[in-house]
Parts: C-alpha cells; structure tokens; sequence
C-alpha cells in the first residue's frame, strides 16, 4: 500500500516536470525568429486579410477559417473616401497566441496604426483571446499588420470594416503627397512639392508630409546622397525630419531618421526604397535635395557587364553617367578622370557643418604658424646667447693664456749671480773685496 502511494507521488511528479519542460520548451521556441515563408506562398496564406470579403466589409486572420499558419507576415491598409472615417470591430471570436510573462505581444500579434503607413501612429498592438475595442481613424486610413511566430497557431480573429462620416470636416480635400520615381539617376527634394500643398499647410496649420517611392531593377540597390540638408529646427524630430525605409514603410525596415545638422549617405538592402520627409510649424521652410542612382552589386571575383562602370567597390553604374558631374559612385571615382573634374554636388560653404570644419582648420594653420614662428624666435634667441658666451669664454681663454706667458719669460741675471746662486748646491757669499772667496789658495 505504502509503496503504491510512492510510486503514485513519483509518478505525479514526473509528468509535472514534463509539462514544465515542454512549456519553457515551447516558450523559447516561441520566441525565436520565424523562417521566413515562401513570398508566393504567404501571399496566398494573406488572401484572406489582404482582401477578406470587400462586399461585406469583413477581414480574416490568414487562412480562417482554420489556424493561421507560423511565420506569416500581412499587411493591409484600410481607407475611406474624403470625409470620412474607418472603423473596426472584431465579431465572433478573437483567439491569437497569449502575450508574454511581461504583458507584451512579442509572439503572434495585429498591429494596428493611425494612417496609411507602417510609420503612421501606432494605436497598440493586440494578442491574446480578449476582443479589441471598436478602433476608429482619426483620418481617412488604417494601416493592419498581423504577423506570426515560428509555433503555436491559434484560430485567428473575423473583422468588420465600415465607413463613418465625419461631421467636422472642414478642410478642403487635397491629393497625398507621394512622388514616385525611378531610372538610373534623379534629384529628388523640396521642390518636387507643389504650391498647392505648401499654401494648405501654411493656411490651415496642417504639416507637410511628402514620400518619395524610388524604384530601381529588380535585384538592384539604390544608393541615395545629400548635396543640400537645411531642417528649419535642426536637432528637434518634433518639427522636421528626414525618414528612410528600405522596402517596406513599417518600422522595423526604417533605417534612417535624420533631424539634426547632418543627413549621411545611404546604400539600400532592396530594390525599394521610401524617402519620407515630414515638417510641420516651425519645421515648415526646410529644404532637401537628394540624388539616388541605381547600384548593380558584383562580387569580388566578377566583372561588371560591358555597359556598366566599375565603382572599384563590388557596385556598377551605367556607363552613361560617367563624368556627368555628379559623383554616382561612392568613392566618386566616375568623376575622377573627367578633364575638369567637376561635381553639380558643389561644396555648400554657407552650411553649418562645413563653416565648422573651415574655422577649425583656420585654427589649427593658425597655431601651426604660430608655433613656427614662436620656435624660430626661441631658437635665434638660443643661437645669440651661445655666440655670445662662447665669445666671452674664448676671451678669458686668450686672457689666462697671456698671464701665463708673463710668468715664465724674466729677466736675464750675470754670471756671478749665477754662481752664486748654485754651486754644489750650496750657498757661498762673495768676499767684500772681490777676488777668491777663500783666504788661502793652494
């Protein structure tokens, strides 16, 4: 009996520890990446959300009425005639994978935004088996993006659409602000905007929010540089920006968001690349140029086709934009055997940036002539000191050299002296009346 109720206890806590283990299993499964799924594939899969039943307004999770498959990614963007809005309600059942231990929806979610982009302002994000509330636009678009992890499909969600009126439109209808543009070179920028749209910002206090889409050949990259960035308020993103999305319009694929004194050159991923530019208020005024050209990237060991000019940096160029100054390749090399070697990409000498890096430059010759002059100063001025001290020791040289000639040249003495000095070593005084000093002589 006793050893029944032990193996029973050993046996409940096994299948605990199983359960356990395949849960913290699944779970970090869950949270690694999705293989990504076939494009044709998921487009099928995406059928159902992309399009639904346009004639009754409704929107499935992909493949409803059964689990939507792993690894799925679908957008759509809902939007109204002029004035008027777009709401959503979700019906029947709403049943996607549970968000996280944290409360977020990192795993499988629907992504809701305020617009018609994947940058538009994010409503939230929604996961889990609780109803979304009744979503309403602000304008005359949604933006919609489910996407799905590598496990654990759930059944999805069913959405009904309509359009609402809006009762305080008063604005007068104006057309989006969208340019696309393609071919193997084109300037892009602020002038492409028209006075229509500039005067409606000016006049109802609405901001400037143009896209230009830059398409170039399938498989090819498109490398987008700066010749002119002045943001009315630099520095502040509120007001004015420049955003740069490869291929999609969604945050995860924006690579670049300038605001400050600076827009850095860019080599796109894609064949398409979305330059979006945003000014409102203060930021009205600002000004951009932008020129792009079409990239055809080698590897290392391959050559570029016959019409096309190596950049010596694994890319290729058409050969007709060779010495047509603009510098299409990165390291400009297109422009460097042309006989005048010029560029329509002038230096901008009244930019911030380029008036800095001027000042310090004059700064630092300025020192450089400074010092020079300083150390040659110095260096006379040690030379003079030496001439004179060398001069002065050699001076008191010649002087101890003549004291010493002084001492040794004397006098001329007689010969008597001299005897008397030194006979035998021994002192002999002269008699005092001359002659022999001794009195006998033998």
């Amino acid at each position: 009996m006793r050893m029944g109720l032990i193996i029973q206890m050993l046996g409940a806590l096994l299948q605990g520890f199983v359960i356990l283990l395949i849960l913290s299993i699944s779970r970090n499964l869950a949270s690694s990446p999705a293989r990504e799924m076939d494009p044709l594939l998921q487009e099928e899969y995406c059928k159902n959300f992309t399009y639904g039943n346009p004639s009754r307004h409704e929107l499935y999770s992909p493949s409803y009425p059964h689990n939507y498959p792993s690894g799925i990614k679908c957008f759509r963007t809902i939007s109204a005639d002029y004035g008027y809005f777009v709401r959503v309600d979700f019906r029947d059942y709403f049943n996607i994978e549970p968000p996280s231990n944290e409360g977020n929806c990192d795993y499988d979610y629907l992504e809701i935004r305020d617009g018609d982009q994947g940058y538009s302002t994010l409503i939230d994000k929604y996961c889990g088996s609780n109803f979304p509330p009744i979503i309403t636009s602000s304008g005359r678009s949604l933006w919609l993006r489910f996407v799905s992890d590598g496990t654990i499909e759930y059944n999805g969600f069913k959405a009904v659409y309509n359009f609402i009126p809006n009762p305080l439109e008063t604005l007068p209808f104006i057309p989006k602000c969208e340019f696309e543009i393609g071919g193997s070179m084109d300037f892009i920028g602020t002038a492409n905007i028209s006075e229509e749209h500039l005067n409606y910002a000016q006049k109802y206090g609405e901001p400037i929010d143009c896209t230009w889409i830059i398409r170039a050949e399938h498989k090819k990259n498109i490398y987008v540089q700066f010749p002119k960035y002045d943001l009315q308020e630099p520095n502040d993103c509120n007001f004015n920006f420049i955003q740069i999305f490869d291929e999609k319009t969604d945050m995860e694929h924006r690579k670049h968001n300038f605001c400050g004194s600076v827009a850095d050159n860019f080599v796109s991923d894609t064949d398409v690349l979305y330059i979006r530019f945003f000014a409102a208020g203060r930021g009205i005024g600002s000004e951009f140029v932008a020129v792009f050209t079409e990239l055809l990237k080698i590897e290392d060991t391959e050559e570029c086709p016959a019409d096309k000019y190596d950049c010596d940096d694994t890319y290729c160029i058409d050969t007709a934009l060779i010495c047509n100054h603009v510098r299409n390749c990165r390291f400009g090399w297109d422009e460097e055997s042309c006989s005048d070697g010029g560029s329509e990409i002038p230096l901008d000498m009244s930019a911030p940036h380029v008036i800095i890096i001027m000042l310090l430059l004059f700064l630092i010759m300025a020192g450089m002539c400074t010092g020079m002059i300083y150390n040659l100063h110095r260096k006379l001025t040690e030379d003079k000191e030496d001439i004179l001290a060398s001069r002065e020791e050699t001076l008191a040289s010649l002087a101890a050299s003549a004291a010493s000639l002084d001492d040794v040249i004397t006098p001329s003495k007689s010969r008597a002296s001299r005897a008397t000095e030194d006979f035998n070593g021994c002192y002999v005084p002269a008699p005092p009346d001359g002659g022999f000093p001794f009195a006998t002589k033998n």
